[in-house]
């Protein structure tokens, strides 16, 4: 379960993470998933090694995103 402080930061940091995602993405619902996939490394982190939580967020929803396009883009490619 996650702690309320980190739950918190979290839900301040989901509508600037949303709406990155959808201007990398181009798509609302993969802006979600990659928004959802952060949440979840979100909860695995180790918090007291984060000094920037909202830049951490950040960082790591863009990674996922590029993720997401090398994926699509390696798609279109190799079919």
């Amino acid at each position: 379960m996650p702690d309320r402080d980190d739950l918190a930061t979290f839900e301040q940091t989901s509508p600037v993470l949303l709406g990155l995602a959808y201007r990398m993405l181009g798509s609302r619902a993969d802006a979600e998933d990659a928004v959802q996939d952060t949440f979840l490394r979100w909860q695995d982190a180790d918090k007291h090694k984060i000094e920037n939580p909202s830049g951490w967020l950040t960082a790591t929803c863009t990674r996922r995103c590029i993720d997401l396009l090398r994926s699509a883009h390696r798609a279109r490619v190799d079919y």
